[in-house]
């Protein structure tokens, strides 16, 4: 096949799962989410791959490796979650640094899903690990989304993979939404009068009154 033909069939393939992760969000159920973003890895692996964006590649298939574990793992146990996820962001650190030097000449914008993963990963384990509530929690993970979504959209374009553009575009403006939303909804809660705070009842008047 020509190059033309095999960068269709790249963006068609990684259009169909860019598609099957977006529509997860629709679903309830953890393990068809992550079954259904595994789908949309084994998917860019195989687009990535045509067009030689092997640190991507990397990404992707470390990303699968997670998915594929956490499916196996009751979500009560939450020591081996976080064992796995710093496992996969060493992993993805070490094996995209090793494929873009040694598989695409050590390109610059190759570092570019790497980075992604890497905030991304660190922001998750931050939420993970450290004593939040739930919104400021949320807002960790949502900038984790932003850093990824900037650098998978940059990336997308300079591989040709305009459907990873595109979705990681989208991630990017739900995720801005979503830390407008919760920046309000913390200033609303500092807003509200606490139990120290709130007015004291009035005295009783004397008997008799």
């Amino acid at each position: 096949m020509d190059a033309e033909t095999v960068l269709l069939i790249a963006n068609i393939l990684s259009l169909v799962g860019n598609v099957i992760a977006t529509s997860a969000a629709w679903l309830k159920s953890k393990r068809n989410i992550l079954l259904f973003q595994s789908s949309n890895h084994v998917l860019e692996i195989i687009a990535q791959s045509m067009t030689a964006a092997y640190s991507g590649v990397a990404q992707e298939a470390v990303s699968l490796i997670r998915n594929i574990s956490l499916v196996f793992i009751k979500s009560t146990k939450k020591t081996p979650k976080l064992i796995i996820s710093v496992i996969c962001l060493v992993v993805g650190l070490v094996a995209g640094v090793l494929f873009n030097i040694y598989l695409s000449d050590n390109v610059l914008y190759g570092y570019l899903p790497v980075a992604g993963g890497v905030a991304y990963g660190v922001f998750v384990i931050l939420a993970f690990v450290l004593t939040l509530d739930a919104l400021d929690a949320e807002l960790l993970m949502k900038i984790g989304i932003i850093f990824n979504a900037i650098c998978w959209s940059i990336y997308g374009v300079f591989i040709k993979l305009y459907p990873v553009m595109i979705f990681n575009g989208v991630a990017f403006v739900l995720s801005a939404v979503s830390i407008v939303r919760i920046s309000i909804a913390k200033r609303k809660r500092r807003s509200l009068p606490t139990a120290d705070s709130a007015p004291s009842d009035p005295p009783s008047p004397p008997a008799g009154e």
